[in-house]
């Protein structure tokens, strides 16, 4: 085996671009990618909305230390602090009724909030305790110990940390999270919410290319890439060579291949998509792991009718609340409770950033951007109208990571059905290994990092480790020839 071996990569997300990147840093020129849209990126989508950009999929670096995309993108002032959203004062808590919470009350639900989470791993938890029931029990003790907060104000609190909590983890229900499993990721040290400046996290495929900072010393990634290239099979009977189908017709042989897809279309795909079939221990590592949804709606507004100082808006129900809001406004109007949050958005004056999560993240994708604009138009004037004179939206651009059958969700999480079946992300990527000893379908990817799942700098991680993986690889059997 040399470095003329043929290596296909499956899929032109940061994974993909990144496993690219250290290949043919190492002299490992002959390599394709295939990707099945017309872009790369992945859940990484950096697009042009009203003023500048916006990001509907990976939006922050999160933390410093340790992390690859803060060590490649720091050097070159790329990056600065989200202290908008960061900072709890400057965020509005509001119920349906029209309750605002004082910027005491504020600081101290977030404090509590970030004392039981920083405390989750210290806790001896029983086997498969989710995390909502966790959460709970110490909310209570807190809440008993606590004058300010008012035991109504406290049902509304929870309702709002459920959804916040959902869209950290991507799941449906904090109720699915494993508490013990807590542990297993780990958090980079440091600014825990870093934006890009104005070119957006897209830039860092130019940092992975070393297109940016010297475009002389750029790496030929792109060049590799062949675009609407949707996988129907993957063939690795022979254990020595692959081949891979795609749905136009094409074929492709490698020695070697890097699939980079994410864990959703693995759970949908993975019966019909390799032949043969792969191992059970691979089988239960997909169905163990788990992956959710959180989307965001963007609305442009014909001016900004917010305060400058504020970094967001937190949307608060009580259960009467939300049974009171749907006899009066229907029960098709249920998804609207899911929607938590509103952030401001860096560099866009008259853009606010909506965030839904759980089973009506999905639903929504359902429905036409017009009716999401206007519904999230009436919560806005329901939860705020009495505050702000709020003019209706005049665009909307919006993710929709479920009905993508690219994507088939946002980011991965740690389950009780993880717990349960004692499955690690590790058991995603271990490798499917052939004739003498080579790996030949290698798994990348964020659900396959067993700490940083969820996240970019993981996934870029899981794509230098694969490389590596083949270039030891190779290397080995070029020594012992």
């Amino acid at each position: 085996m040399t470095r003329n071996s043929k290596i296909l990569i499956i899929g032109a997300g940061a994974a993909g671009i990144a496993a690219a990147a250290r290949l043919l840093e190492n002299g490992y020129k002959n390599l394709l990618i295939l990707e099945a849209k017309n872009r790369i990126g992945g859940r990484i989508h950096t697009v042009q909305f009203s003023e500048n950009i916006i990001e509907l999929g990976a939006q922050w670096c999160h933390g410093e230390d340790e992390n690859i995309v803060y060590n490649l993108a720091c050097p070159y002032n790329l990056l600065e602090s989200s202290k908008h959203i960061e900072d709890s004062a400057k965020h509005i808590f509001v119920n349906s009724v029209g309750e605002v919470l004082s910027e005491q009350e504020t600081i101290e639900i977030l404090r509590i909030y970030y004392k039981i989470i920083n405390n989750a791993h210290k806790v001896v938890h029983k086997p498969q305790t989710s995390y909502g029931d966790y959460f709970k029990k110490y909310f209570y003790k807190e809440i008993e110990k606590n004058s300010l907060i008012t035991k109504e104000k406290a049902e509304q609190i929870l309702n709002w940390m459920h959804n916040y909590h959902n869209s950290i983890e991507c799941s449906d229900t904090w109720f699915d999270v494993s508490a013990n499993r807590s542990n297993d990721y780990w958090i980079c040290k440091g600014d825990p919410l870093i934006n890009w400046k104005m070119n957006g996290y897209s830039k860092v495929f130019d940092l992975l290319t070393k297109k940016f900072p010297n475009n002389k010393q750029q790496l030929p990634v792109y060049e590799k890439i062949l675009f609407n290239k949707e996988i129907s099979l993957i063939d690795y009977n022979s254990k020595d060579f692959i081949k891979v189908i795609t749905s136009d017709g094409s074929v492709f042989v490698a020695d070697s291949l890097i699939f980079t897809p994410s864990l959703g279309v693995l759970k949908e795909n993975y019966l019909k998509l390799f032949n043969p079939c792969l191992p059970k221990s691979k089988i239960q590592a997909i169905k163990g792991l788990s992956i959710g949804v959180a989307n965001k709606v963007f609305l442009e507004f014909s001016h900004r009718w917010w305060p400058l100082n504020i970094g967001g808006f937190c949307f608060m129900w009580s259960e009467d609340q939300k049974k009171h809001f749907l006899e009066i406004y229907g029960k098709e109007r249920y998804w609207l409770c899911d929607v938590f949050k509103f952030f401001t958005v860096d560099y866009q004056p008259r853009v606010l950033s909506g965030w839904i999560v759980g089973r009506n993240a999905k639903y929504i994708e359902k429905l036409t951007d017009q009716k999401v604009l206007n519904e999230f138009y009436f919560i806005l004037k329901k939860f705020l109208g009495h505050i702000y004179d709020i003019p209706k939206p005049q665009a909307i651009l919006r993710s929709k990571w479920f009905s993508d059958k690219h994507f088939r969700g946002s980011y991965s999480f740690h389950s009780i059905n993880t717990e349960r079946l004692n499955i690690n992300s590790n058991d995603l990527g271990d490798p499917i290994i052939g004739i003498n000893n080579k790996p030949i379908i290698l798994f990348a990817g964020e659900a396959t990092h067993d700490h940083y799942f969820s996240t970019v700098h993981g996934a870029i991680e899981t794509g230098f480790r694969e490389a590596n993986r083949l270039i030891d690889y190779y290397r080995y059997c070029r020594s012992h020839l």
